[in-house]
């Protein structure tokens, strides 16, 4: 599947937030500090950080922490 790309400065914004959250998500599951939760793709966040970064768009200082709030709200994934 091809990933959804971001077009509009909110997108980037969304996505690059996104991006560095998942990647926070993804160093505490690997010090056993998180279990559970979303997937992470290492890669395709570091991509969108960067290129997000060529565009002036930067994280959120809050963005962790909503990314956090949100996941928890959310129902759980059932596993196919």
């Amino acid at each position: 599947m091809t990933p959804k790309e971001p077009k509009t400065n909110g997108e980037w914004q969304d996505a690059v937030n996104l991006a560095e959250a998942a990647l926070h998500l993804d160093s505490a599951r690997k010090y056993g500090l998180v279990t559970g939760g979303p997937g992470v793709n290492v890669e395709r966040c570091e991509e969108i950080l960067k290129r997000g970064k060529a565009l002036g768009i930067l994280p959120q200082a809050d963005c962790v922490e909503k990314f956090i709030a949100a996941t928890m709200h959310s129902p759980p994934s059932s596993a196919a």
